[in-house]
C-alpha cells in the first residue's frame, strides 16, 4: 500500500524526473510506472511498445502506474500488467470505462481554460469580429473539447465564429492543405485562428504563407501543447498555449492516493489542470509597427546571446536610435532593455525550475556575470532566484 509517506516521496521522486527530463520530452514518452516498496520508489520509463511495458512490470510489480498519453487503452494496459493495481492516465483519449478492474482514473488538460486563454490571446490585439476554429482530422475527444470551449467563450464574446471541417479521411494535420488554404482565403479578415494543437497551427501558417495571407497582420494564429520544436521552427513563429505540466503531476499523485483507498466500482475519477499561460511568439502579437514586430521577434530569439545589447535591436530596426527608442515603447508600453530583461528572465525560470546552478542559469540567459544575474532577477522578480528556485523546484 502507498503510503502518504510513500506518496510523498513518490511525488518527490515525480517531480524531479519532470524537471530534469519530462517537461522538455514527456510526449515521446508512453508511460511511467511506479512501485512502492517499504518507502522506495522505482520507476522506469516505458517505451511504445506494450511488450515493454509487460517486462517492465513483471520486473517491478508495480503498485500503481501512471500513463503518459494515449498509446495504450486501460484494457491493454491492465492485461499486460496484470493485478489490480490502480492506474492514472495523463492526457489519454481512452475512457477509463473500458478498465476491466475498474480502478483507473484520469488526468486531463481543462477544455474551458485553454479555450479562454486563446480566446483572449486573439481578441484582445485584433479588435476583429471573426474567429476560427481548425479542429484535429477526425474525431478526438480532446480536439472537440476544444472546439466546443472555444465556440463558446467565442459566443459569449458576441463574435462571429467559423470552424474548418477536414474532408473524409484526412489522416492527419499535414492532409488536405489546399483545402486548408481556400477556406483560410475565404474567411473575412482580420480574423483569429485557434488550432486545436500546434501541428495543425503549424499547418495553418503554412497554408497562410502559400496564399500570401499576412501572419498576424490579416490572420493570427494560436496554437496549443506548446511543443516548442514546432513553435520556434514555423515562419513567423507560432504563438501556443503551454499546459501545465507540473500541475498534472500533482493532480496524478493525488489522484494515484485516491485510487489507492477504494478497491474497485463507480465511476471511474477524473481531474481537469488548467492550462498554465499562453508563450506568445511572432503569429499572434499583433504590432502596427513592422519595424517594432520585427525587433521583438528579434530579442525574443536572442536576448539570451552573450553580449546582447539594445544596440543590436536598434541595428535590427534600421532606424536611428533616437527614432528607434520611442517607436518602440509607444507601440510596447516597455523599453528595449524591459523586453530584453523580460525574455531572459522568463528563461531563468523555466531553467531554475529544472534544479540548474545559479550561476549556469546567469551564463545561460546571457548575464555577463553571476552579481548581474542576482542582482536584476531580484529587482524584476521580487525574489532572489535561490529563494524563487526552491518554491518552483
Amino acid at each position: 500500500m502507498l503510503t502518504p509517506r510513500g506518496a510523498s516521496k513518490l511525488f518527490a521522486k515525480f517531480t524531479h524526473m519532470r524537471n530534469t527530463t519530462l517537461s522538455r520530452h514527456w510526449e515521446f514518452f508512453s508511460a511511467e510506472i511506479y512501485r512502492s516498496d517499504s518507502g522506495n520508489i522505482k520507476i522506469a520509463r516505458a517505451s511504445q511498445s506494450a511488450a515493454t511495458i509487460r517486462d517492465l512490470a513483471g520486473v517491478l510489480r508495480p503498485d500503481g502506474v501512471i500513463a503518459w498519453g494515449s498509446v495504450v487503452s486501460p484494457k491493454s494496459l491492465r492485461a499486460e500488467i496484470g493485478g489490480n493495481q490502480p492506474m492514472v492516465f495523463i492526457d489519454s483519449e481512452w475512457d477509463t470505462q473500458d478498465d476491466p478492474a475498474r480502478r483507473s482514473g484520469n488526468v486531463k488538460s481543462d477544455p474551458a481554460s485553454i479555450a479562454q486563454i486563446a480566446s483572449r490571446a486573439l481578441l484582445l490585439p485584433q479588435r476583429c469580429e471573426d474567429f476560427a476554429f481548425v479542429p484535429f482530422p477526425g474525431n478526438h475527444p480532446w480536439s472537440i473539447a476544444r472546439g466546443k470551449a472555444f465556440a463558446n467563450a467565442i459566443d459569449l464574446a458576441g463574435k462571429r465564429l467559423h470552424r474548418f471541417d477536414w474532408p473524409a479521411g484526412s489522416a492527419g494535420p499535414a492532409d488536405s492543405g489546399e483545402t486548408l488554404g481556400r477556406w483560410i482565403g475565404a474567411l473575412p479578415r482580420p480574423c483569429g485562428i485557434f488550432a486545436a494543437n500546434d501541428s495543425v497551427a503549424e499547418q495553418v501558417l503554412g497554408a497562410c504563407s502559400r496564399t500570401g495571407i499576412s501572419v498576424p497582420n490579416d490572420i493570427a494564429v494560436v496554437g496549443a501543447d506548446n511543443f516548442t520544436h514546432v513553435c520556434e521552427s514555423t515562419s513567423p513563429t507560432l504563438s501556443s498555449i503551454e499546459m501545465d505540466v507540473a500541475a498534472e503531476c500533482d493532480a496524478a499523485v493525488e489522484l494515484m492516493g485516491k485510487l489507492f483507498q477504494r478497491r474497485s466500482g463507480g465511476s471511474p475519477p477524473e481531474l481537469l489542470v488548467p492550462a498554465k499561460q499562453l508563450v506568445q511568439r511572432a503569429s499572434s502579437r499583433f504590432i502596427h509597427d513592422r519595424r517594432v514586430a520585427a525587433a521583438l521577434e528579434f530579442i525574443r530569439l536572442n536576448a539570451c546571446n552573450e553580449g546582447f545589447s539594445p544596440r543590436d535591436v536598434v541595428r535590427e530596426m534600421g532606424v536611428s536610435r533616437a527614432l528607434a527608442f520611442p517607436l518602440f515603447h509607444h507601440a510596447t508600453g516597455r523599453t528595449i532593455l524591459d523586453e530584453i530583461h523580460a525574455v531572459r528572465l522568463n528563461r531563468a525560470r523555466e531553467l531554475l525550475a529544472t534544479g540548474m546552478p545559479q550561476d549556469a542559469v546567469g551564463a545561460a540567459c546571457g548575464y555577463a556575470s553571476h552579481d548581474d544575474f542576482r542582482r536584476v532577477f531580484r529587482k524584476r522578480i521580487g525574489t532572489t532566484a535561490r529563494k524563487w528556485a526552491l518554491q518552483h523546484r
